[in-house]
């Protein structure tokens, strides 16, 4: 029944009850109760042309993230201290099952195009923000990523053998953190792990800058103001407590979902990703 809510996309925003069983396959009366269900929660609401449409349940939900959810917390007056003019935008990324969500989004520099915009979601093996959570990953998720997207690796310039890609894994962390678009894009993107707990990594800060104006000087500027914004975010994530006093299990598990696929999509961020 959830699944239906998937198919509403920006392409596809609105869905009538036949649409749904033709696309889905499911009797009249197994789409009608699901329908109703998903109403009586608010998840959709009545459309023109008898169609259905997203409804207020996720505006709501989206408010309680934003008020409640640490990382925002813990990240917004840290984020809002830093006014360096060299980044012209910020974005917090999150690690979900088999891919990166950009969770926040600050674009400055008005001239800049973005294609992480908040709520969309991108490969794993694309960009520093993903590359930076990747490298923290257990070897043996690493290994399960390898062997699902070697080409697709290779083709990233992140190693063109186990061994390759598991040395420039060990590079960003040694490193700390990852520098994207050198070789493709309008933008330089320099990302930074942000730990939620001893080594534990599911979440990113990336400072961005237009590729046109970014100097090598920049570029090194950058990876200070963002490793420690990033480290001064998990400082406080280390230490959050729930007001009642204890540690709350809010915070996603770096862990891979399954199996690893990409679609053509994929190969548009590809050319973009920072």
């Amino acid at each position: 029944m959830l699944g239906i809510l998937d198919l509403f996309t920006e392409d596809s925003p609105a869905w009538t009850v036949e649409m749904l069983i033709e696309e889905l396959s499911l009797t009249r009366a197994t789409t009608y109760r699901y329908v109703k269900a998903l109403y009586d929660a608010g998840f959709i609401v009545p459309g023109a042309g008898s169609s259905y449409v997203l409804g207020p349940r996720f505006i709501q939900i989206d408010r309680q993230i934003m008020r409640s959810d640490p990382l925002l917390r813990a990240a917004g007056p840290l984020l809002a201290a830093d006014r360096s003019k060299l980044i012209g935008a910020k974005i917090l990324s999150g690690f979900y099952g088999d891919r990166v969500l950009s969770i926040q989004v600050e674009k400055i520099d008005k001239d800049i195009a973005l294609t992480m915009e908040r709520g969309l979601s991108f490969p794993l093996i694309y960009g520093s923000p993903s590359l930076v959570i990747l490298a923290y990953l257990p070897a043996y998720q690493l290994r399960n990523v390898y062997n699902t997207n070697a080409e697709k690796i290779a083709g990233q310039r992140l190693g063109n053998n186990w061994q390759e890609f598991r040395s420039e894994m060990k590079k960003i962390r040694k490193a700390g953190h990852r520098v994207g678009g050198h070789y493709q894009g309008s933008v330089i993107g320099v990302a930074a792990p942000i730990f939620h707990a001893p080594k534990a990594v599911s979440t990113s800060l990336c400072y961005v800058r237009s590729r046109d104006i970014c100097t090598p000087a920049d570029i090194e500027k950058l990876i200070g103001l963002v490793t420690a914004t990033a480290a001064r975010i998990s400082q406080e994530l280390l230490k959050y407590k729930t007001d009642e006093g204890s540690m709350s299990p809010v915070f996603p598990s770096p862990r891979l979902a399954g199996p690893q696929h990409y679609d053509e999509d994929d190969e548009r961020v590809a050319t973009t990703a920072v």
